[in-house]
């Protein structure tokens, strides 16, 4: 993915976004789902692909909710104290968005295939790897943190993604699936695009 050309039409095209961000959480998915199955934990059941009820659905929406507000408060909070957030690269493309249906496509791209992925990925592999290594306080921070850390390595870009993690590692945990993280990452997500 290193074609400047592609990225730059990804900044402006929200067709050429959306494939590109279900290509790059596709690869996330299948490394969770191969490692997964095959090295550790053994099993997709095992790794967290399990049913829930409908209590949990709604305690993923709202542990979603709490992560965006944790994630905005913390951001505000480094502003206060001199650390600018960077703007995040979707902001170019929002702010050449023409209608509503590139809208919808790049509300599309950020709910769908990241929830999945990036929810199958560190806290269905990473997570679960580290919770059976070290234990859960160490697989819910670090989790977290690396989940935090791919996002930029600027304090400004990480910290607040850093409650984020910490808040889809406990759902992980308490709930057993990846399935209340996914809906809560998804609705973090849109928040992200429509508020802010």
């Amino acid at each position: 993915m290193t074609d400047t050309q592609l990225l730059e039409r990804a900044d402006a095209d929200p067709w050429t976004f959306l494939w590109i961000q279900t290509l790059d959480d596709a690869l996330l998915t299948a490394v969770a789902l191969l490692f997964g199955r095959f090295r550790y934990p053994g099993s997709w059941w095992a790794l967290g692909l399990r049913p829930v009820g409908p209590r949990w659905w709604l305690i993923g929406a709202a542990g979603g909710g709490l992560a965006a507000i944790l994630a905005w408060l913390t951001g505000v909070g480094l502003e206060q104290w001199g650390t600018p957030v960077p703007p995040h690269p979707i902001e170019t493309l929002l702010a050449r968005a023409q209608s509503p249906r590139d809208l919808a496509l790049v509300l599309l791209a950020v709910t769908v295939p990241v929830a999945i992925g990036e929810e199958l990925f560190f806290r269905g592999y990473a997570y679960r790897l580290l919770r059976a290594r070290l234990g859960v306080a160490v697989a819910v921070g670090g989790s977290a943190l690396l989940f935090a850390v791919v996002h930029g390595l600027e304090p400004g870009a990480w910290l607040p993604v850093l409650p984020v993690g910490l808040v889809f590692a406990l759902l992980a945990e308490l709930s057993g699936s990846l399935l209340p993280g996914m809906l809560g990452h998804a609705v973090v997500n849109t928040l992200a695009v429509l508020v802010g």
